[in-house]
């Protein structure tokens, strides 16, 4: 509301819409809304049917902070959950494509006189001469002690004001690295000795290592080391004398060894560079030195472990309620914060807990902002806490306060500082706290045929950024899978016809078309909730989910064309079902508890599928209803069937290089198909997807982001 401006209350349908209140109202029932998308539907409703433009809602909303439409575009998404509105028919807010948005429906709009009212009502009665003289006397002297108490509050304000820490903000982006190499693997943050900055730099599976930069930047160079597979530097020691890292490529769960999915050899880099040493035998998801250096705290999957610098003496502190990332302790050494990875949804939150051990407990246990939040580092006074959070594609970067008020102990709200039109991830304060390093990611990706004749990749489908998609039965059409959006498109082979199919909030993978080509199925990834296998016409129309089907993903058409196996994805159960579409039926296939990804051959014979250790390749011949190991000896990922049904296709990426290898049907012989250590593989399951042209040639998807690292000024 801008000043002198009369605060409204906006009626239309059953909705109430109360500006000073700053309440959304429907069917007499108060519904919370985010306060920038309350803002944004402000500026709508004081301008019905008026086209506002993508700009004019920017700049009213977040000024002159640097955000990106992917925020506009989200605040309206919200909106019409709330409102209850169909993009593709609204009734509500309609969008005008490239330009902004109108409010269709009419609005009744009242002055909101509820404060007129209030202050009416302290007007005070009239007396006789007398009691009105006492009564000023009277009211004189409370008013000099009223100004007494405000003046003694104001001075006791000023002071504890004066020594509040004040939010830092940003002044200046600076670009520091420029090689467009993958950076920051799975998250891990860089480290920082003051001087330098260390970060990983590659691809594990394709080969990786130590990078470090100037920390004013300029030329990148790679720590000389013997570790060809690191995914993480987990911290630097106190003393800057070497770095606390994570060799490997993570493998699945071990239940023999208890050691945990993702996590890596714990190893020591001394710098600035030499000869590598393991720590004992240990594997962690994360790991951090102890503020005096003498010991390391770790974490594979729950349990928070302190061993001496050797490996010895190992002890348990404390186990999480989820698999413990991102290890760090506070400058003063009292609490250690971290983020649990976990929940129905793979969701992110931050968590803290004493040194001790003791007092373990969530760290924005009521805070209303984003759902996925990890990556946090104290600045170095302590004053205060950096973490990356957000949905999707659409990450920033907070700062909370670690002190609200001298005599209210626990931290402040936290707030905003940066955001796009990168993905902004891995916040790390420079030694003097006056810079924030970040890396900044433009996701792109591009489907590349091999060329077994040349031995080489092509680029195929113009180099469009898409991350999945599958030709039809005739071969007329395509559809695909754009990225990083995820939405479903379908054209004639040529690129004519384009039409979308799906639209946000729906995230589409691994699309799949039926025997007769009327209709796609695919795995709907939306954020906040489980995988749900959907489909949809292939000539456009809302998706369905059959509404008793358990959440699953990788759907595979069996040759009836009316039903469908697809994998069983849920934390606690995994299994391979059954979906008849027009009963609803469901059946689970037989002895395929914890098995997953479920691959049906196209002549409809076999199912091939994975164990949960990943390192077989199952056999289910649905005539015998019996399974079969095909393969082992690998690490397998991503399976599908070549055109013919003679071989199933893989990646293995346990080999001394990445890469496709295949096995025959017939007597299981295993064969190395193309090497992927050359090809720039992005860091996203959802794009890890490889599939044939009608010819029968491998198409994998190669990784064209940029991702560099840059020092935010602050002041």
């Amino acid at each position: 509301m801008a000043i002198g401006q009369q605060a409204a209350v906006f009626r239309f349908d059953d909705f109430e819409v109360r500006e000073r209140e700053y309440t959304f109202v429907k069917a007499g029932q108060v519904t919370p809304v985010e306060p920038k998308a309350f803002r944004v539907l402000l500026i709508l409703l004081r301008n019905p049917q008026k086209l506002i433009t993508k700009e004019e809602l920017l700049s009213a909303v977040w000024g002159n902070t640097a955000v990106s439409e992917n925020s506009l575009a989200r605040s309206i998404a919200l909106l019409r959950r709330l409102l209850g509105d169909d993009m593709r028919s609204p009734r509500y807010i309609e969008t005008v494509a490239t330009v902004g948005y109108r409010f269709l429906c009419p609005v009744e709009t009242k002055e909101d006189a509820t404060g007129e009212r209030e202050m009416a009502s302290e007007k005070p009665a009239a007396s006789d001469p007398e009691t009105a003289l006492a009564g000023r006397t009277h009211r004189n002297l409370r008013a000099i002690a009223s100004i007494s108490a405000v003046t003694l509050l104001l001075i006791v304000g000023v002071i504890l004001w004066r020594n509040l820490p004040r939010l830092p903000r940003v002044t200046r982006v600076v670009q520091l690295t420029n090689d467009a190499r993958t950076k920051s693997f799975r998250n891990h943050l860089p480290v920082t000795d003051g001087v330098h900055l260390y970060f990983v730099e590659g691809m594990p599976a394709g080969g990786s290592g130590i990078a470090e930069i100037s920390a004013a930047g300029g030329e990148t160079s790679q720590l000389l080391t013997s570790l060809r597979e690191i995914s993480a530097i987990y911290d630097i020691a106190p003393n800057f004398s070497e770095l606390l890292v994570g060799n490997g490529v993570g493998l699945p769960p071990d239940p023999a060894t208890g050691r945990a999915g993702g996590a890596l050899e714990l190893w020591i880099q001394p710098l600035p560079g030499g000869s590598p040493h393991r720590v004992g035998n240990f594997w962690a998801t994360s790991a951090c030195y102890t503020p005096d250096g003498s010991e390391i705290l770790y974490a594979d999957g729950r349990a928070l472990v302190t061993i001496n610098r050797d490996g010895s003496n190992p002890h348990e502190l404390a186990k999480g309620p989820g698999e413990v990332w991102g290890l760090r302790y506070s400058p003063d050494g009292k609490r250690i914060r971290f983020n649990i990875l976990g929940g129905p949804w793979l969701e992110s939150s931050q968590w803290q807990i004493d040194a001790n051990g003791s007092n373990l407990h969530p760290l924005l246990r009521n805070w209303k902002g984003p759902p996925f939040q990890c990556c946090g580092n104290w600045s170095p006074d302590g004053n205060y806490y950096f973490f990356q959070a957000g949905q999707g594609n659409d990450q920033a970067i907070w700062v909370m306060p670690e002190h609200r008020f001298i005599f209210a102990g626990g931290p402040g709200s936290p707030s905003r500082l940066i955001t796009g039109p990168l993905l902004l991830s891995a916040p790390v304060p420079s030694a003097d706290g006056k810079k924030l390093f970040v890396t900044g990611d433009e996701l792109r990706v591009e489907p590349v045929r091999y060329d077994s004749k040349a031995r080489r990749f092509e680029s195929y489908l113009d180099g469009a950024s898409i991350g999945s998609f599958e030709f039809s039965p005739d071969g007329k059409w395509i559809a695909y899978v754009s990225y990083p959006d995820m939405s479903l498109w379908r054209s004639r082979v040529d690129g004519t016809e384009k039409m979308q199919l799906t639209f946000s909030p729906v995230r589409v993978y691994a699309p799949r078309w039926s025997p007769d080509g009327s209709k796609i199925a695919f795995a709907d990834a939306q954020f906040n909730r489980q995988l749900r296998i959907s489909v949809i016409s292939s000539s456009g129309g809302p998706s369905q989910s059959p509404p008793a089907a358990p959440p699953g993903t990788d759907p595979n058409w069996l040759p009836d064309g009316r039903s469908i196996i697809y994998g069983q994805f849920q934390p606690d159960a995994t299994a391979i079902l059954r979906l008849d579409l027009d009963t609803g039926k469901i059946v689970r296939i037989s002895n395929s508890d914890g098995y997953y990804s479920p691959r049906v051959s196209p002549d409809g014979r076999y199912v091939s599928a994975f164990p949960p250790s990943s390192n077989e390749l199952l056999l289910l011949d649905l005539k015998t209803n019996r399974w079969s190991t095909l393969a082992k000896g690998g690490v397998f990922g991503y399976n599908t069937w070549s055109h013919d049904s003679k071989y199933v296709y893989m990646r293995n990426v346990q080999a001394k290089s990445p890469s496709i290898v295949r096995v025959r049907i017939s007597d299981a012989r295993m064969e190395e198909v193309v090497s992927l250590k050359d090809l720039p593989q992005i860091a996203d399951r959802y794009a890890g997807w490889f599939g044939f042209t009608p010819e029968g040639d491998p198409v994998l998807i190669r990784d064209r982001s940029t991702q560099e690292i840059y020092a935010l000024e602050l002041h």
